[in-house]
């Protein structure tokens, strides 16, 4: 999403999962996987409520990383449909300590959170489908959650994408794929533009290039996304199409499935200024035409928030891109359709090579 327009996506995923807690609050009571929120971000706590898919595997090995110099945190492992995601362990990348955790099998998968949000707000049934075909890693960005943050320095697009590339090689992972969600998608693309050595393919959803080329997110849906007096049920307007009444119930249903993490005030004001300098950040799309990784880039048609063009803007930009466009979805569309969206992206990773 262009960035003149990045205050209202910023609080997208967090204000979205405390709304929609106050048309589900049943659901989250009667959860069994609750947990109490051990956030290590240094900034003024503002709860996030973690809004997760239950899963579909029976049973799921968690996989911890093979860093001698990674630590777990405890009391972090979730319980109940969100067992198999395992603890959260942290690793030193750069002056911060990255929150992370690790399970599946197969080719190693990272992936890329957006705005402010947590690795809580990845839904469990997407989590688990995924976990049937690769060993993935999901991590908090600097300031959110388990990751601490440097507040010296200004926080952007490619200082997140610098600390991706860091997790990767503290990690030990050899090119993984990485996938990215809204503002993840940039954080992705940025990676792929500037550190094409570190991954072996990539998956851009909801996202754009930055710069003078991006679509602006409508003024009267940014003002909606930003206003404290929009609804959860609003707010869900803004993530599916009307007629994805299933979704939106299932998307609300899961919540407290994985434990709550903390997203300070501070992240958010930093995360907002990140997406004011992307704004004017030419790098990503002046490199992406030199990147030789392969890109599938995927957007809901109905999107609200991100505007479906850029998917265009993106695939003429980059060589060796291909777009999927979900017709009857919104921003959520990997949520909203995580059925298609899983087998459309191991299609994708075993045709690009990715063993």
């Amino acid at each position: 999403m262009s960035a003149s327009h990045r205050t209202p996506r910023a609080l997208t995923l967090p204000r979205l999962a405390v709304a929609a807690a106050t048309v589900a609050l049943a659901a989250v009571a009667c959860s069994s996987g609750g947990g109490h929120a051990t956030g290590a971000s240094s900034t003024s706590s503002t709860s996030s409520t973690s809004s997760s898919k239950p899963s579909t595997r029976a049973t799921a090995t968690a996989m911890t990383a093979t860093t001698a110099a990674s630590a777990t945190v405890p009391h972090s492992a979730p319980s109940g449909k969100g067992a198999f995601l395992g603890p959260v362990r942290q690793v030193p990348v750069d002056g911060i300590k990255i929150g992370y955790r690790q399970f599946g099998s197969g080719p190693d998968l990272v992936m890329v959170m957006g705005d402010t949000g947590t690795m809580s707000d990845w839904t469990v049934d997407l989590l688990s489908r995924l976990a049937r075909h690769y060993h993935v890693t999901i991590f908090d960005n600097r300031g959110v959650g388990y990751t601490t943050d440097d507040t010296s320095v200004p926080d952007t697009i490619p200082l997140m994408a610098d600390d991706t590339v860091g997790l990767i090689k503290a990690l030990g992972l050899r090119h993984p794929a990485l996938l990215g969600w809204s503002m993840g998608g940039e954080i992705g693309l940025t990676v792929a533009a500037l550190h094409p050595g570190a991954i072996s393919a990539l998956v851009s959803s909801g996202g754009d290039l930055g710069g003078s080329e991006a679509i602006n997110t409508p003024a009267a849906v940014a003002k909606e996304l930003n206003s404290p007096e929009t609804t959860g049920p609003q707010m869900m307007d803004l993530l599916f199409p009307a007629d994805a009444t299933g979704a939106r119930a299932a998307y609300i249903e899961q919540l407290g499935l994985i434990p709550p993490e903390k997203v300070g005030d501070e992240t958010l004001l930093r995360q907002y200024q990140a997406g004011q300098a992307y704004e004017s950040f030419e790098g990503t799309w002046n490199k992406l035409p030199d990147s030789t990784i392969p890109m599938l880039i995927t957007n809901g048609s109905l999107d609200r928030i991100t505007p479906p063009g850029n998917a265009s803007i993106i695939t003429h930009r980059a060589k060796h891109a291909k777009r999927v466009m979900f017709p009857d979805a919104g921003h959520a569309m990997l949520v909203q359709d995580a059925g298609r969206f899983v087998s459309l992206v191991t299609r994708f990773t075993r045709a690009s090579g990715v063993a």
